[in-house]
């Protein structure tokens, strides 16, 4: 190697750890951080998912009182009701019946063994099987239950490692009111897409798509 090209390599041996090291000062200080256009995440409450049931009955016929469980049988086998319930409900008066044109105790409950439901038939239905009292009104998404559309499945989908179980209507219905109540929705994710929402004048066009109120026409058109 001829002297030009010694130099050029003692030259090259001081200068690329200097670089290097000055590259690493430069990274380690970060003069220029990062803007992210991303908004910090959203912070979920703890009942977005809490996997516990809506309502948890006991699917079994049960009446608290006082302290005590009874059987809905320990009083009704000795205090029969009169064949038609359009009145005003003495017990259970904390029962508010509003299931539409549903306005009969007996079009669910068995009129002579209150320990079961009853089919169109007057047959029975026991008490653990709720989702098929649904059904005699109920049909397609009773359906759509079965088939796993409709409803809650909890557990394992890979049954190699474990059990699967359905959630039944009154574990998410309430029986005698059965529309959900209006309930706060979970908090949107923090996406770019979902970052700051203004419009965006200059561009002439909001890109998130946002119904904007206006003060004296109402409702503005969306925008595209």
């Amino acid at each position: 190697m001829s002297s030009r090209g010694r130099a050029a390599a003692g030259a090259a041996a001081v200068w690329v750890p200097i670089a290097l090291f000055a590259l690493a000062v430069v990274l380690l200080l970060n003069p220029l951080p990062f803007d992210s256009p991303v908004a910090p995440a959203t912070q979920a409450p703890a009942w977005v998912t809490d996997t516990t049931p809506v309502r948890r009955p006991t699917l079994r016929p049960e009446y608290v009182a006082a302290g005590y469980t009874y059987l809905c049988s320990d009083c009704h086998h000795i205090l029969p009701s009169p064949p038609e319930t359009y009145r005003t409900l003495t017990q259970h008066t904390e029962i508010e019946l509003k299931h539409g044109i549903n306005t009969r105790c007996f079009n669910c409950h068995h009129r002579f063994d209150r320990d079961a439901f009853v089919d169109d038939w007057g047959d029975h239905i026991p008490w653990n099987q709720p989702q098929l009292v649904c059904a005699k009104c109920h049909g397609p998404v009773y359906r759509d239950w079965q088939n796993r559309s409709h409803g809650r499945t909890d557990g394992y989908w890979d049954a190699s490692r474990g059990a699967q179980g359905r959630r039944r209507c009154i574990e998410c219905h309430d029986p005698h009111q059965p529309p959900f109540p209006p309930m706060k929705p979970a908090p949107p994710p923090n996406t770019l897409r979902m970052g700051p929402q203004e419009v965006v004048e200059e561009h002439g066009h909001d890109p998130l798509r946002i119904r904007h109120e206006d003060a004296d026409t109402g409702p503005a058109e969306e925008r595209q």
